[in-house]
């Protein structure tokens, strides 16, 4: 979408390109698509927990002009991009029973600093300041807990930061426990500030690439930090963030991984270059949020959204693109197909198409479901009749079943190292009939990390409430958990076998119902008694696996940014690139990555036609 946007972006590009965006079931977004089910008060469906961060520059930006473009309520979209954020300043991290010192999981909320403006005014010189505002925090933090002692060792110098390490080592012996988290995060800060003045900085503020060949952890301890630290709740919660584990297995140490360049970049970001706030929270879902002021924007500049499309087959001859096979899924009842259900003022989307308005004899199929090859018909793109130009955002996964005909070696590597490094994804949502303080916890709203696998990553999303439509008192908060999960055997996409996902997801509740009975009484404790939790207390779930090759997380492993495409990659004549599996300045799954892959591919083909 955010291609298809920036080709439609002002007049100019209005008058030269036609676009048209084609897209299996009835909503944008692949896994960043979001639902509202009708039989649950319009309940918000998502495919994860989805948080926008603070550096999200390019991505806030281009929402904050989409907004701009239309006209609020009238065209059933927040008038701004400041009504569509809440800042969230608060984040929880977990210490485990083994890092701790004590015997159970401990947590403790970190108030993140304030940092000037917004991040729809971001800018790359934000990144570019963080490491001395890191070292600022440092300084503070060392004072404020009395260890003013270190000062004369926080300077920009790796020999003055190696010796700070030495010394907090020696103060760490001797630390109480409840100084802990203080500690780790001292000690990853040093470590992180040593490494960047000493492998990044040397050759150029930016040169992340120098060290994405090594693992995140492994480079951290080459810098002085103990393997306790890199592996305390600290980095764990980035890991965690990242799905950074291969094949899912996301329970410790070993199975993680993530490139060091990117990581370290993700870190200064995290903590020293956004604005406003580290994270923002969307006040109704993604889909809402996000892919519905995009939409309207592209229609209203005369682009053309053709849903209910499954790519089959995209047939490259010569060097081009010449053809695109699809299913048609379903058809019209009249001439179009209105996507969209009016929700407290805003047009979202359904968590199923909306059956009246497709033809009478359209058949109750899961079209999103890469198992359920239900269709009506076919269609074929023709290269010079259809379209003169295409924008795969299609992840490796998916695109490597689909794309033939191309001999390229950065293409076959391409695909081969990213698919291999995609992982899935478990997302289960929780709504409580009591507020979340009565249901034990006691502090702030939060966004929680780092704990107790598989469903380690919590955040309390009960703002979204008030844009569902729950009668009174039925709901009282919602809960968001989400975790890597390992993928079970699949059959090959195009069999017709609809019951893969659903037993995907029917494993995802039952292990929902472990995890809560083993962990729930961290953050709720109120509800569980003797080790079971009260499943009385839950008004209703949703969880979704995200197993379908489209869905799937595509990560970051040493030594794989190097085979990632541009989004303006020429490997193939008339056919760009858009995706946060493609290469970017994050260069991991994110908005913001897919943000900015698709307005770089769509502002490099218009500059192509010279178009600016």
């Amino acid at each position: 979408m955010a291609a298809a946007y920036a080709l439609t972006a002002d007049p100019a590009r209005q008058a030269a390109f036609d676009v048209t965006v084609v897209s299996q079931g009835w909503r944008i977004g692949g896994k960043g698509a979001s639902g509202r089910n009708a039989a649950h008060s319009m309940r918000i469906e998502e495919h994860g927990l989805h948080i926008f961060l603070g550096f999200y520059r390019t991505a806030f930006s281009l929402l904050d002009q989409a907004y701009g473009r239309l006209g609020g309520a009238a065209d059933g979209v927040y008038p701004s991009v400041a009504d569509a954020f809440t800042p969230q300043h608060d984040v929880t991290l977990w210490v485990s029973p083994d890092n701790g010192g004590s015997g159970d999981w401990r947590h403790f909320t970190l108030p993140m600093p304030r940092w000037p403006g917004v991040p729809w005014q971001g800018t790359e010189e934000d990144l570019r300041g963080a490491p001395q505002r890191i070292l600022g925090l440092l300084r503070h933090h060392s004072a404020a807990h009395g260890l003013t002692e270190l000062h004369s060792h926080l300077d920009a110098e790796p020999k003055a930061l190696g010796s700070f390490l030495d010394r907090l080592k020696e103060l760490r012996a001797e630390a109480a426990l409840g100084l802990h988290v203080l500690y780790d995060l001292l000690e990853i800060g040093g470590a992180v500030l040593r490494g960047y003045f000493t492998d990044i900085l040397p050759h150029g503020w930016n040169a992340w690439n120098a060290i994405n060949g090594h693992d995140f952890r492994v480079w951290l301890i080459s810098h002085g930090a103990s393997e306790t630290a890199a592996w305390s709740e600290s980095v764990r919660v980035i890991y965690d963030l990242a799905f950074a584990y291969r094949d899912g297995e996301g329970t410790g140490p070993g199975t993680a991984d993530i490139a060091a360049g990117a990581c370290l970049k993700l870190i200064l970001d995290l903590v020293g270059g956004y604005r406003g706030a580290p994270m923002w929270r969307m006040n109704a879902g993604m889909g809402d949020t996000i892919f519905t002021p995009l939409v309207k924007c592209v229609e209203q500049a005369g682009g053309e959204i053709r849903l209910f499309r499954r790519i089959t087959a995209i047939e490259v001859e010569n060097g081009a693109v010449a053809r695109v096979k699809m299913q048609v899924q379903a058809r019209p009842a009249g001439t179009t197909y209105d996507p969209f259900i009016r929700v407290k003022g805003l047009d979202c989307w359904p968590s199923e198409p909306i059956w009246d308005r497709l033809a009478p004899d359209t058949p109750r199929a899961d079209f999103e479901n890469p198992w359920d090859t239900t269709h009506v018909g076919e269609e074929v793109l023709e290269a010079g009749t259809d379209f003169d130009h295409v924008v795969l955002a299609i992840p490796p996964a998916a695109a490597q079943h689909l794309v033939t005909g191309l001999d390229n070696a950065d293409w076959t590597r391409m695909v081969s190292t990213l698919a291999g490094a995609s992982v899935a994804t478990h997302s289960a949502q929780l709504w409580f009939d009591r507020p979340t303080r009565a249901a034990g916890w006691s502090q702030p709203d939060t966004v929680s990390g780092a704990y107790a696998p598989a469903l380690g990553t919590w955040a309390d999303m009960s703002h979204l409430l008030k844009d569902e439509d729950w009668p009174m008192p039925e709901a009282m908060s919602c809960q968001y958990l989400v975790s890597v999960t390992p993928l079970p055997d699949l059959p090959p996409p195009g069999t017709q076998d609809p019951q893969v996902q659903e037993a995907a997801n029917a494993a995802g509740q039952a292990d929902t119902k472990a995890w809560l009975n083993a962990h729930a009484a961290g953050p709720w404790p109120a509800l569980v008694q003797n080790g079971v939790f009260d499943e009385s207390a839950v008004v209703t779930a949703y969880d979704h696996v995200n197993i379908a090759p489209s869905e799937l997380y595509v990560r970051t492993p040493p030594g794989t940014v190097q085979d990632r495409l541009p989004p303006d990659w020429d490997g193939v004549a008339n056919m760009s690139l858009a995706g946060d599996w493609t290469l970017s300045s994050i260069n991991g799954g994110s908005a913001e990555a897919a943000i900015e892959s698709g307005k770089t591919a769509g502002d490099a083909l218009a500059a192509k036609l010279g178009v600016v």
